[in-house]
Parts: C-alpha cells; structure tokens; sequence
C-alpha cells in the first residue's frame, strides 16, 4: 500500500478574483497568518487522507458529475473562533453550486470515500491562527465566475503546506 494523500475537491479563483479576495485581505491589517494569496481556494469535500489507488476512482466520481458555469458574489465575513480563522464568503449561494456540492458529497458517500461530513460552508481563508476579535470590515463585493474546480492534493513542505491540483474539470 501506498502512503497516503490528503486531498479536497475545491474551487481555484482566476487571477483577477484572486487579486481582489488579496486586496481586501491587505486592507484588514489583521495580526495573524494570512493565507497565500497562490493558495486561496474554496473547499467543495474535505477527503482527508486517502490511499493513491483511491485517486482514480475520486478522479472518476469527478468525471461523472456535471458543474454548471454560475458565478458567485463574495460579500460576507466570518469566523471559525475556535480554529482562528477569519474567511471571506458569499450571502448567497447559486443553485446550481450547492446543487453540484451536493451531487459531488453524495457520489463520494455512494463509493464509500471518506470526507469531512460538517455542514458545508463556502468560503476563502484570509488568515489563520487570528487570536483577537475581527476587526470591523468594510463591505465588499467580489464576483468570481465559477467555471470549474479541481482535486487539490495539500503537500506539508518545511512550515506549511503548498497546495498542488491533481485534476481539473471544466464547467460543462
């Protein structure tokens, strides 16, 4: 057996959205670890770790499922207190993601795939480790026009982790 894998399906921003989600983390001026702006993404199904003669069954659960091209409106923050994580989401999720979410969280529960099973929440990580309450925020607003995702594998590398896409689909 092989060593294992610790993957997610997720959705990579283009460059101008990554900008933009950048450029709101910039004007927070939050004391805590910023999240790379190379690494912003927003987790569809944690996996966890996973055998590498799982992969190409995960890639095939991939291949079956349709994503719809739909666009989304980052406007909202949020916390996760407990693992001092301040994010950047959306107030409002379009049909056809959560839709596709869902079809994806139930094509890995049909072929007994492991995954994180919390509620999902969509969202950017803009900094971890954030120890003092969020600082008051202007509102934003950034479009981010979702025409795909990807099986992301996150590698531990010296004091963090790089995050390397494994495979993409397209919005068809």
């Amino acid at each position: 057996m092989s060593r294992g894998h610790r993957l997610f399906f997720g959705l990579v921003p283009e460059a101008a959205v990554r900008r933009g989600v950048e450029s709101v983390q910039q004007s927070l001026q939050v004391s805590a670890r910023a999240a790379k702006p190379g690494q912003f993404h927003a987790t569809l199904a944690f996996l966890g770790m996973q055998q590498a003669e799982l992969i190409p069954e995960i890639q095939d659960i991939a291949t079956n499922l349709s994503f719809e091209p739909c666009r989304i409106v980052m406007d909202r923050f949020g916390q996760f207190r407990r693992a001092g994580v301040l994010w950047l989401g959306a107030s409002e999720i379009p049909p056809p993601l959560q839709e596709f979410q869902s079809a994806l969280v139930d094509g890995l529960v049909e072929a007994g795939i492991g995954h994180d099973r919390k509620a999902w929440e969509f969202h950017i990580t803009l900094y971890r480790k954030m120890r003092k309450p969020a600082p008051i925020m202007d509102p934003v607003a950034i479009e981010w026009p979702l025409n795909g995702f990807d099986l992301i594998e996150s590698v531990n590398v010296g004091s963090g982790v790089e995050y390397h896409s494994i495979g993409h689909w397209k919005a068809r």
